[in-house]
């Protein structure tokens, strides 16, 4: 996750007043993404999960 400008290709993703940023590679090889934010004294910052969609083992 890095802080970028629209480049030709990359899809872009408003939710509330975010704007994202996808490149179409990316999302063409792992489709979409959850962007998670955590505030816990173990884990603080952003967590990118790609949906696989499916279980895994």
């Amino acid at each position: 996750m890095a802080l970028d400008e629209l480049k030709t290709g990359d899809e872009q993703i408003q939710v509330d007043n975010f704007t994202f940023l996808v490149e179409d590679a990316l999302h063409e090889n792992y489709g979409k993404f959850t962007v998670d934010y955590s505030n816990d004294w173990l884990r603080r910052g952003f967590t990118i999960i790609p949906d696989r969609g499916g279980a895994s083992c």
